[in-house]
């Protein structure tokens, strides 16, 4: 009996994946962004603390992007940062040339409010935010400006983030096969309606329309999607335009950093529930989906997972440790396999709820590791 009805929860933590499996295979399929005529200005803010060993190569990214640095200001937001941060930034800024501004908190904010203060600040219609550890490619603001500018209904836009491509360590090849699969369920969203999963290392939205990103709960990526639904706009995923992120070479480093993620996402999530009364496919669809995959998906899946195990060892012992054993080596060797990716990110989810109440507006950086390689 034990053995079924671990099976059933199983069964039924997994269901809403499998409904995005099959959407992002038969679903609808977002098109190409179209080329920019005309690259309209735009400002892009970057809030950071203690990324001295990043900053002035995060710079040079940004100049050497295909996007006219006459078409764009930067708002640098240093939040109190202990190391030379925002020296280097300032430094790195006039020595590229880059129409810039440096903004240092006289305490830590956090990236939500630091945000909000930059963008009041904002010379231009379109604000971009980014991070101050992530490198995107050379198109990829001219991809998420088009696919901005492209319908009036489109609010915000998120990029498209991934490990760094020449990192083969364990830690990157688990985020690898995750962001592969969340990235084609966000890309099958937007297809439809919209998505509110962003990613925050790099996000686009039209300043009339997303006027303040709610920094008391939630993720400045997922809130500014967020608000834009709120309006009656799309929150859409483009998935041209690439960014990467340098993962933390050391599980307890990426732990702590994806439990934070976690927790911030399901705080987003569960507090914009009324949206669930709007008539569009994002609140009648997929937005129920998400809520059942964060709050109820990790709890049945890991009691399932116990009471299959249980009731496999009180019919077969030997059967039982044998499928525990090969469950661990498929996790020692094979990390970017997607049941290693689903079982990890169970766990990531279950701490995140577990965290719900603490405060987690405020962040540690997680990329002077670069400093030292």
């Amino acid at each position: 009996m034990l053995l079924w009805i671990g099976i059933g929860l199983i069964v039924a933590a997994v269901a809403p994946y499998i409904v995005y499996l099959i959407g992002i295979n038969i679903g609808k399929k977002p098109g190409k962004p179209p080329v920019l005529e005309e690259y309209p200005p735009i400002s892009i803010i970057i809030s950071a603390y203690n990324e001295e060993a990043v900053i002035q190569k995060r710079v040079e990214n940004i100049l050497a992007s295909s996007y006219p640095a006459d078409r764009y200001e930067v708002i640098f937001v240093d939040d109190c940062s202990s190391d030379n941060t925002r020296v280097l930034a300032e430094e790195a800024f006039r020595k590229a040339g880059i129409t810039h501004r440096i903004i240092a908190n006289t305490e830590r904010l956090g990236t939500n409010r630091s945000y909000n203060k930059a963008m009041q600040m904002a010379r231009f219609p379109i604000v971009v935010t980014t991070d101050a550890d992530v490198f995107f490619e050379r198109e990829a603001l001219a991809h998420l400006i088009a696919r901005l500018v492209s319908d009036e209904r489109i609010a915000a836009v998120c990029g498209d983030l991934h490990p760094l491509p020449d990192d083969g360590s364990h830690p990157a090849q688990m985020e690898s096969a995750y962001r592969n699969y969340y990235g084609r369920m966000c890309s099958w969203e937007s297809a439809v309606d919209s998505t509110y999963t962003f990613n925050g290392a790099l996000v686009a939205f039209k300043r009339d329309l997303v006027t303040r990103i709610d920094d008391k709960r939630g993720a400045d990526d997922a809130n500014t999607a967020f608000e834009a639904i709120r309006r009656g706009y799309r929150a859409v995923y483009e998935p041209s335009a690439l960014v990467y992120e340098d993962i933390p070479r050391d599980f307890h480093t990426q732990y702590r950093q994806k439990i934070r993620r976690a927790t911030r996402l399901i705080e987003a999530t569960t507090a914009n529930l009324d949206l669930l009364r709007h008539a569009r496919p994002f609140s009648r669809f997929f937005y129920p989906l998400r809520i059942y995959m964060y709050l109820a998906t990790p709890a049945l899946f890991f009691i399932g997972s116990a009471l299959f195990i249980v009731g496999l060892a009180l019919a077969s012992t030997t059967l039982a440790f044998g499928l525990l054993c090969l469950f661990a080596l498929i996790g020692y060797f094979r990390r970017s396999s997607t049941i290693v990716s689903f079982t990890t990110n169970q766990v990531y989810l279950a701490k995140g709820l577990l965290n719900l109440g603490k405060d987690m507006r405020v962040w540690e950086s997680t990329s002077n590791k670069l400093g030292t390689g």
